[in-house]
């Protein structure tokens, strides 16, 4: 419930347009309030680790309910620029980290058989959101208007973080004399920090260039809308299915897995082919991109334990807002399209990627459990 809340940040280009344009902001106004957005969520995330043993999931998400909803709020009435920047960068922005740094930290404590399950029913609702926005977006803006819009939003989105902090366990781990966990280890950290960066960048760079990829690749505007939604499911399926198959293979094989399947989707899109390669390439890079999102999240508490997890995986997450702030503008930095640029790009992402996911390979979960974390 909380990530379902918090992804629909990922929803803000449905509005921005009008937004920006309703409030006096110049037109690349709507861009910059959500790259805002992202950094203050990453911000947010490396947070929440800490704050989970002392503050407690329940506190943490009543808190992200409130700067959602006044958010939202603020961003719904206000009639200034910075009424976006407040609304939607800061606020909205923190409580989308918050609530997606604790859904995930809570995920992580399943037991290892299980995890990869969970953690992967926990992100698939974070994308599930901005899918389900850019369904019933659309009619509801032509009909109510972005103001009246955004202002339902934060009601839905406050009340889904609110019934998530009324379910989410109030414990506090630092209290009652209880010892914090130990710092994670530095090599594993880094090690999953090039796997995470390496392994979503190709997916970030397809999400940000879809369109005139798909277009470049003489499909037609039809088609390429096709291909763009495909990206987005393939993304949504990929979290669903690879939690839940790395609990029963392994989390380095699945990995190595999305890996792969990312470098032949790449490859897929390396030259002028048939429509539907093209078609094919798109939805294995989006399942590639949401398995990595899933099975990422998994294997660090498998290498660190449950409680390491928050202040490990805050320090891991930053390899994804590294990924998006620096595929997207290599791929943008090509002539056109380029076909062997897209594929070099690429592969330089997941090189390091594959590398250290084969230094990860030999060790196991602290538990002692399986988990999926061996060879």
């Amino acid at each position: 419930m909380a990530n379902l809340a918090a992804g629909t940040l990922f929803g803000w280009s449905l509005v921005a347009e009008q937004a920006t344009a309703d409030v006096g902001a110049p037109g690349s106004a709507g861009a910059a309030v959500f790259a805002a957005a992202i950094a203050v969520f990453t911000v947010a995330l490396l947070t929440t680790g800490r704050a989970l043993r002392t503050v407690g999931p329940r506190r943490l998400l009543g808190g992200a309910a409130g700067a959602a909803a006044a958010g939202l709020g603020v961003a719904a009435t206000g009639h200034h620029p910075l009424a976006l920047w407040a609304g939607i960068a800061l606020l909205f922005g923190a409580a989308s980290g918050v609530g997606y740094g604790v859904a995930v930290g809570l995920a992580a404590r399943s037991p290892a058989p299980r995890r990869g399950t969970a953690t992967g029913l926990v992100v698939a609702a974070y994308a599930a959101g901005p899918v389900l926005l850019g369904v019933l977006a659309p009619a509801a803006l032509a009909a109510a208007g972005w103001r009246t819009c955004l202002a339902v939003l934060s009601v839905v989105v406050g009340g889904l973080l609110a019934a998530a902090a009324l379910l989410a366990p109030p414990d506090r781990t630092a209290q009652r004399g209880r010892p914090a966990a130990g710092p994670p280890p530095r090599r594993t950290v880094v090690l999953l920090w090039v796997l995470f960066a390496g392994g979503s960048a190709p997916g970030l760079l397809l999400f940000a260039m879809a369109a005139p990829v798909a277009t470049g690749r003489g499909l037609t505007a039809g088609a390429a809308g096709v291909a763009v939604s495909l990206l987005a499911a393939g993304n949504l399926a990929g979290r669903l299915a690879a939690g839940w198959w790395s609990d029963r293979v392994g989390r380095v094989p699945a990995l190595a897995t999305a890996l792969g399947v990312a470098a032949v989707s790449v490859a897929g899109l390396g030259s002028p082919t048939a429509p539907e390669v093209v078609l094919g390439s798109f939805t294995g890079t989006g399942l590639a991109y949401g398995a990595v999102s899933a099975l990422v999240p998994a294997v660090t508490a498998d290498r660190v334990g449950a409680g390491a997890f928050p202040r490990a995986y805050g320090r891991v997450f930053t390899a994804w807002g590294c990924a998006g702030l620096v595929a997207p503008l290599a791929g943008g930095a090509l002539p056109g399209t380029d076909e062997l640029g897209l594929v070099l790009v690429a592969a330089v992402a997941l090189v390091p990627a594959a590398v250290a996911l084969r230094m990860l390979a030999p060790g196991r979960s602290p538990s002692g459990a399986g988990g999926g974390a061996g060879p």
